[in-house]
């Protein structure tokens, strides 16, 4: 949201997001990760890839996954794109996102 004031060169921005909706909820877990397909979306901000790199690398030692996907959003600051986003669901059965710093 921008709001303009009566100073005709500044704009104050909003940076909050809309609450969720009041039906949202969690997305059903698999009862087993085994022959599953994992996501790790990196958002881009410091340490996130290593982050994800070691959770992935801990999962795989109990887990025998099919296959590993691995995704980045171009920028932390935004929200994932869309197309990201579509190619993570459909490729993986369960994902992981991360924040670095």
């Amino acid at each position: 949201m921008v709001t303009e004031t009566a100073r005709p060169n500044m704009v104050i921005l909003d940076p909050t997001s809309p609450p969720l909706p009041v039906d949202a909820r969690l997305a059903t877990r698999p009862d087993d990760l085994n022959g599953k397909v994992l996501g790790l979306l990196n958002n881009s901000k410091a340490n996130a890839e290593a982050l994800l790199e070691e959770v992935g690398t801990l999962l795989a030692e109990r887990y025998n996954f099919a296959e590993i996907v691995r995704s980045a959003k171009p920028n932390a600051s935004t929200p994932c794109p869309e197309n990201i986003v579509q190619e993570m669901v459909e490729k993986c059965d369960v994902l992981i996102t991360a924040n670095g710093d």
